[in-house]
């Protein structure tokens, strides 16, 4: 393939355009070089510097992963390695031949295949001692090396790309194959099919079998997409959630960032197949522009995740796109009426220096409005503990227990698998239960989960987002409140909606989600709505609706059971409703944790109510981020604004 056909080269550029990244292409750009916020990253042909070298050299290694799975517990295909003749001297004195033909008997019928290949190039299919004296000969003249596993009836095979450690996108690899018309023979139908050019045959086919009209008919054994699969995205809830389990074991096994995992579904259930350390979506990306977006989405994650520029911090001083100004337009239009200027680190864009007229400086780092002590910013980071300390000074909070990881992710797994099993006798409370990760923000990794399957699913995937502590927390019933505090004053108090579309009689949810996800990234929210998310699918399944349902004009469908606005929710302003119960609660758990500007989350059924004084504070946030709030229309602008102005008043007086 020619490096300038390639699609990666063209999504790169694109991104590279889209967030200001420097682009230098060498080799006829099959290296490319990203440079920005004062980090540079090589690409090599496919390979991405997101996983370490360890785990770079154990996936090229077929065999050697399989040592690592079979270590791990994780099913998969097992590989035997096998060196060449050439290289005896470094290997057991039990000779290539004898074990070869022990795997053979064993099995009955074996794939040999260079140890280190990719693609399927010189992966053979052997049933006899004639087939593996030629395979092991083919592939030694090659290869140094070759792996030998047993063959599978694979029933379907389907990819995993993993980014930033969690489920990217899941698609099958469909074969090959033609479509009988009830009179010509196969042999004829592959002569007639253009694109079967070139494409390895299954040498078992009976080529001259005619098949029914309509009739499908695989015409190769093999599933890799540059030798004529063809990609399909798997919308299948629970299959989706058996492929990301498995997966999401593999990502933490490796402790990995950014691979393709290949599972196939054969007579031993879902098995590992391979692990690709280089992350190619050339046919998945060719396909149609919904999976081009997908490939290019999943491109662009990884590359900001390494060059450090998918934070919230980031993004918040500089430049965005479509926007003329550095800094964030309510920001800077409050300094302006107040007569202030702020100056942007326009390098890393992780400080801000606000200068007022009065000559007082102060300089912002890693959120908007660094004012509270590290003390009391490391213990709101920590939920378990912030939890445990409002409840010994007389605060409602949920039930929860949290489990730290053990010397093994295996072994934090199965402790909570039993407690999944009898989650009443065991935490005190029961399904549905909220699973999270104790040291993230922004909703990022938040699951709802009704059985023993969801809870560790959701477990797995926050200890692949490299976590040390898993937090079960009870469901409590009751609305979503933000309470944002400053200097022993409410300043701003909202109900947070989760994330939701509306029918509209026409359109599916599937486009409905779109509009809405595209309308999010026009109004410059700092964090974009993942329409790929496992937890949005599962919803939508769990309601009775696909995402190719056209809801009924005025349905809500709920895609999101966490509230948060990085997440995808809208708020309503309650600030001038709030009853001073919920004020003064408020005021005394930022007194409390001694925080001078926090945003407190609260579940209650009604907080303009005087009566309703039953509440949990679900967590208390040091630095709450304001602006998505911002662009939800007029109204919410002006409320944003009149925060800030309250903000900078204070900043100002100090």
């Amino acid at each position: 393939m020619e490096c300038k056909n390639r699609q990666l080269v063209k999504i790169m550029k694109e991104i590279c355009l889209e967030y200001g990244i420097a682009f230098q292409g060498f080799s006829s750009d099959w290296i490319i070089q990203l440079t920005a916020n004062c980090h540079t990253m090589f690409i090599y042909g496919y390979k991405f510097p997101n996983n370490n070298a360890a785990i770079e050299q154990i996936c090229n290694d077929k065999s050697a992963l399989s040592d690592i799975l079979t270590a791990h517990k994780i099913p998969h295909v097992p590989h035997s390695y096998f060196s060449s003749p050439n290289n005896q001297q470094y290997t057991p004195s039990q000779s290539n031949s004898n074990k070869m033909q022990s795997f053979l008997q064993e099995y009955g019928k074996i794939v040999c295949k260079p140890n280190a290949g990719t693609e399927g190039f010189n992966v053979l299919k052997v049933s006899s001692q004639k087939d593996l004296e030629f395979a092991s000969n083919e592939i030694f003249s090659r290869s140094g090396d070759m792996s030998i596993s047993p063959y599978r009836k694979i029933q379907a095979e389907y990819r995993v790309i993993i980014v930033n450690s969690s489920v990217g996108v899941i698609y099958e690899k469909k074969r090959p194959f033609v479509t009988g018309n009830g009179h010509d023979s196969i042999k004829h139908l592959i002569e007639k099919d253009a694109t079967l050019l070139g494409v390895e045959i299954d040498d078992e086919l009976d080529v001259f079998s005619v098949p029914d009209a309509d009739e499908i008919v695989e015409v190769s054994w093999k599933h890799n997409l540059g030798r004529g699969a063809h990609p399909v995205i798997v919308t299948d809830i629970s299959k989706m959630e058996i492929l990301s389990d498995l997966a999401l074991s593999c990502v933490v096994a490796l402790d990995a960032e950014f691979m393709s995992i290949d599972i196939v579904e054969d007579e031993c259930g879902f098995e590992v197949l391979e692990i690709n350390s280089g992350v190619m979506m050339e046919n998945l990306a060719r396909s149609n522009p919904e999976n081009y977006e997908i490939a290019k989405n999943i491109y662009k994650k990884a590359i900001l995740h390494y060059l450090n520029m998918d934070t919230p911090q980031y993004n918040y001083f500089t430049q965005r796109s479509g926007k003329t100004n550095d800094a964030l337009p309510v920001l800077e239009k409050i300094a302006r009426e107040r007569g202030a200027q702020i100056i942007p680190d326009k390098e890393k864009g992780n400080f801000a220096v606000f200068v007022f007229k009065n000559g007082k400086r102060f300089v912002a780092k890693d959120s908007p409005f660094n004012l509270n002590y590290a003390g009391s910013i490391s213990l709101c980071i920590n939920k378990a503990a912030c939890a445990c300390l409002l409840h010994d000074r007389g605060f409602q909070i949920p039930k929860q227990q949290y489990f730290t990881l053990k010397a093994s992710p295996e072994t934090t797994l199965l402790e909570l698998s039993r407690c999944f099993e009898k989650p009443d006798e065991r935490l005190g409370f029961g399904f549905p239960m909220i699973v999270k990760p104790n040291g993230l923000s922004q909703g990022t990794g938040v699951f709802k989960v009704s059985n023993s399957k969801e809870g560790l699913l959701a477990s797995r995937s926050i200890l692949a987002m490299k976590e040390k502590i898993v937090l079960l927390q009870e469901c409590c019933s009751g609305s979503d409140y933000r309470i944002v505090v400053l200097n022993g004053q409410v300043i701003q108090a909202y109900e947070r909606i989760p994330f939701h579309v509306v029918g509209n009689g026409h359109d599916t949810i599937r486009t409905l989600l779109q509009k809405q996800a595209d309308a999010f990234e026009k109004a410059n929210r700092c964090k974009k709505v993942d329409t790929e998310d496992i937890r949005l699918l599962r919803n939508i399944i769990n309601q009775g609706f696909t995402l190719n349902t056209v809801l009924n004009a005025g349905v809500i469908c709920r895609l999101q059971d966490v509230a948060n606005l990085s997440s995808g929710g809208t708020a309503r302003d309650k600030t001038n409703q709030i009853s001073p119960y919920y004020s003064e609660l408020a005021i005394r758990i930022a007194e409390s944790l001694n925080l001078i500007l926090c945003g407190i989350d609260i579940v209650a059924k009604d907080i303009t109510d005087m009566n309703n004084t039953d509440y949990y504070v679900l967590e208390v946030n040091s630095a709450p981020i304001l602006d998505n709030h911002a662009f939800e229309g007029k109204k919410q602008e002006k409320c944003v604004e009149e925060v800030y102005g309250k903000i900078f008043d204070f900043l100002e007086s100090l």
